[in-house]
């Protein structure tokens, strides 16, 4: 039998920093994970190691669902963990292969290995490509454009076993990057926000309850400031905050010295309504 299952977390940008400052940009992300889940009671464990987080949920369609909200996380995948021991990588390559693959379907082996192995990824590919359809007919192997991609990390004495892989948001994670005032009374400001916070900014938010419900599904410790938007300028001048700017309302703040963030400079607007739409849909 094959292990229980532990999403992959992969994650971008964090993996060109410094040693340092990368683990420091690791512990953020797994910390906002454990938010993420959290908030939304869905119980979880998160281990960081060597390039990627493992969070193990019992409720894999949640989990998932949270993962795609946490920004810094580029992709995810749900997979079956076993052994790196060839016979019984095989063996349970052959049992995910049977729930995943149908007799007449095309597929391709896309292994990974990080560590000393007594073979290679060729090796490997090929071992577990015979073996699968040994065991399933009608299957043929078809590395250009396959039906399925079936992919094996094989990380020291572990293997995951793995065919989907799901985007995530991207970015660095949340809270890496200081703060910024925002206020969000339409779907433009909603827009602008996130894309600061994707960058790893927490907002201060000024606004409508709706829009404010938007944003923080995408981070649970969102504070909402007890303030008309048009006085964030103020509060933005005595505390040396930057305003994210999408209303003409804040324009005033670069009268007073003000750092004034524009992150929708150069989109056009059916980009800014598509966006609007994902990140209240997701």
């Amino acid at each position: 039998m094959c292990a229980s299952v532990v999403l992959l977390v992969r994650y971008g940008e964090l993996a060109l920093k410094s040693a340092y400052v990368r683990r420091q940009l690791e512990d953020r992300l797994a910390a906002n994970v454990r938010d993420m889940f959290a908030a939304s009671s869905v119980e979880c464990v998160v281990k960081v190691e060597r390039g990627r987080l493992f969070v193990h949920a019992d409720d894999e369609a949640s989990a998932l669902r949270l993962l795609r909200r946490v920004f810094g996380i580029v992709s995810v995948s749900a997979a079956r963990e076993t052994t790196s021991e060839l016979e019984g990588l095989t063996r349970d390559a052959v049992a995910y292969a049977r729930d995943v693959l149908r007799p007449g379907t095309t597929f391709a082996i896309r292994p990974r290995r990080s560590g000393q192995h007594p073979y290679t990824s060729q090796q490997l590919a090929v071992r577990l490509g015979r073996a699968i359809q040994d065991a399933i007919e009608g299957l043929t192997v078809d590395l250009e454009t396959p039906d399925r991609e079936f992919h094996v990390e094989v990380r020291g004495r572990r293997a995951y076993l793995f065919h989907a892989v799901v985007d995530g948001p991207g970015g660095l994670p949340l809270g890496s990057q200081g703060e910024v005032l925002a206020a969000v009374e339409d779907e433009s400001e909603v827009v602008a926000t996130w894309l600061v916070m994707r960058r790893g900014c927490r907002a201060r938010v000024a606004g409508s309850s709706a829009f404010l419900a938007v944003l923080r599904r995408w981070d649970p410790r969102l504070e909402a400031l007890e303030m008309q938007p048009a006085d964030l300028t103020t509060l933005a001048a005595a505390k040396g905050i930057p305003l994210v700017a999408s209303a003409k309302h804040l324009d005033q703040g670069q009268a007073i010295g003000v750092l004034v963030l524009r992150p929708l400079v150069g989109l056009a607007d059916e980009e800014v309504r598509r966006l609007a739409a994902e990140i209240a849909a997701a």
